[in-house]
Formats: C-alpha cells, structure tokens, sequence
C-alpha cells in the first residue's frame, strides 16, 4: 500500500465507518493529526453547562491541537452544538458511554458531584483525570488537590454563601489546574434559528426603541430564585413607561405566569411561545437589546452571546457570577441570603 492511501486513524477528520467529508483515501493535504485527547464530563443544570464552556478557550490556547470530546445530558448537547471549539458531543446513555471505555484520553475533566458523572470519570482510560471521581463509599470526591476547594463548597454552606469570594469560572479554572484569564464562553446557533426569532419579534421592532426581555422563570431548586409575579408586572410598566418594548420569556413552567403578567400589562408586553428549543431560546435573546432575569440559564445565554443584562440575586451565590462588563447584579439584602431557605 502506498503512503498516499496509508489510512491515518489519527486525523481528526478520520470517521471509520465512511469518508471523511474531503473523499480521500487517505493522507492529503486536510491530514490533521490529533494531539492531546481531552474529554469533559458536565452534566448538571442546563446553565451550569452553558458556563462551564469557559474551559474550551483555555484549553484551546493550552493546546492548540487538541480533540475535545464533551458528554452532556441530551439538552446540554442540544445546546452546545455547533460549537467550534467541541469536535465531539455524546448525549450521556449507554450507547454512547459504552464505546468510550475503550478509547485513551489524555486528560478527563469531571465536574459534576453527582455519583454517575464522578463514576464515569472513573471507569474511563486516562493517566491523568482531574476534578471528581467516585470514592470508596459510593459518593463523588475529588481526584487531585487543586479541586478539594471546589468539592468542598458543596458540602460546606458557610464556604459557599458567606466565605467564598470567586466565581465559577476562577473555581472551575483552579480546580482542574489551569490558568483563568478571565475569556468569556459563547454559545451559537444557526442563522435559520436567528432568522426565525427575527420573525418571531418582527411586531416589537417597529419603532426603533429598545427590545428588553424580561425572563420570568427559574429552576425549583431555589426557593424564591425569580421575583414575584407582581414584582414583574412592576418592573416591565417601569420599562414601557420609558417607552421600551418588553418581550416576555419563559418555559412550559412558566407559561401559566406570563399569561397572568401580560393580562395585567394590558397587552403591552409581547409574550414568546414556551415550547422553543435550545437554540431557538438563545436565538430569541440574541435579537433583543436587554435581558432582565434571575440567576437562570438565560442569564447565561446573554452573557454567551454578548447580551447587556441586569440579573436579580436572591437565595443564589452573586459572587459565583461573572458577567464579563456586560450589565450590573441587583442583589438581595435579606439578611439570610444567599441561602436555600
């Protein structure tokens, strides 16, 4: 066999079961050899995947040749793809986990404390795998120093609400070992997806003013992590007086809430459909000028997509949140806060 057709199961555009998408067979002038094989194991909440993309600049400066594999939740996938910096993404199942047992990485980054994610960093085939594993008793623990601060914010509420001073990103950065320089994560989506939440704003867009979006929902897991519903109402009259348009934005747990809002908005608000898709919910905050939310995964969808915002802090962590320049944090001053109360 000739070295032009010496298959090269090393390029990074070498798939297996077809040609790549340049049809050689298979050394040509695309041959991109893979260097340091990286996997990341995020699993969690929606926004916590959004954030932790942080690491994807740091590691492609580090080392600039690397193939980055990610294993998400079905949505965390949804909502990564297309990334640029991500050149694998597997929903987190057995099919898919499965076959990764058998592959060599360099480095496994694990930064979920849950026991499935922490024990899946375990079973893989890495010499070096930082950030959590799963210890002898069955829960996570950490796998290397630099992410014992880390783990112990989720076991320590007086380091968490009271003593820690850094952000996610600094955490997640220390805690695996590298550098933070502060790089802001992005999110994309497609022109189809912009397009139609171009459309879908079309009505709002009609006098020149400001599209400011007021996000209304939030995950359960803290109590009181979105204002009220007579708060909004407040809020969004406060910005129409101005003479701005307000869009409203939630998901299906929300949708009972922005109808009860736009009723008593007298119809001066525009409120969005609840049943988008990942993408087409960071579509829509990518067409509007501003974003008024809690701590939620749209915060973190405007801050990916380079979106001003103002973000309201109550039973949440402000100083876990960086926003990059892009807006200020309204933070609660209950004495109890931030707490899970």
């Amino acid at each position: 066999m000739t070295d032009k057709n010496k298959l090269r199961f090393d390029c990074r555009h070498f798939i297996g079961d077809r040609p790549c998408k340049f049809r050689t067979v298979c050394t040509c002038e695309h041959y991109a050899p893979v260097g340091r094989r990286i996997l990341i194991i995020k699993l969690g909440a929606l926004g916590d995947v959004v954030r932790t993309a942080c690491l994807l600049p740091t590691l492609r400066k580090k080392y600039p040749d690397s193939q980055i594999t990610w294993v998400s939740r079905d949505n965390g996938v949804r909502i990564l793809q297309g990334h640029p910096m991500i050149d694998r993404l597997f929903e987190f199942n057995a099919e898919n986990v499965f076959p990764l047992f058998y592959e060599k990485f360099d480095m496994v980054l694990s930064l979920d404390k849950e026991r499935q994610p922490a024990g899946l960093c375990n079973a893989l085939n890495s010499p070096d795998k930082r950030g959590m594993i799963l210890g002898e008793y069955g829960t996570a623990t950490y796998a290397n120093k630099e992410a014992e601060y880390y783990f112990r914010l989720g076991v320590d509420d007086d380091l968490k609400f009271r003593k820690n001073v850094k952000s996610y990103p600094q955490l997640i950065h220390e805690a695996i070992g590298l550098d933070y320089d502060h790089t802001p994560y992005e999110l994309y989506c497609s022109e189809e997806d912009v397009r139609q939440a171009r459309e879908t704003l079309v009505t709002v867009r009609t006098t020149g003013m400001p599209v400011i979006a007021l996000n209304v929902g939030s995950s359960r897991t803290f109590a009181n992590k979105a204002p009220s519903r007579e708060k909004w109402v407040e809020i969004a009259r406060r910005m129409i007086n101005i003479g701005w348009h307000v869009v409203l934005l939630g998901g299906p747990d929300e949708e009972t809430d922005k109808e009860w809002i736009a009723d008593h908005l007298g119809g001066k608000a525009f409120r969005t459909q609840s049943d988008n898709s990942e993408k087409q919910f960071v579509a829509l905050i990518s067409c509007c000028d501003m974003l008024i939310t809690g701590d939620t995964l749209a915060m973190h969808v405007a801050i990916a997509r380079r979106i001003p915002l103002v973000v309201l802090f109550g039973p949440t962590c402000p100083q876990e949140i960086e926003l990059y320049g892009l807006g200020e944090k309204i933070v609660s001053t209950h004495p109890c806060g931030p707490c899970y109360r």
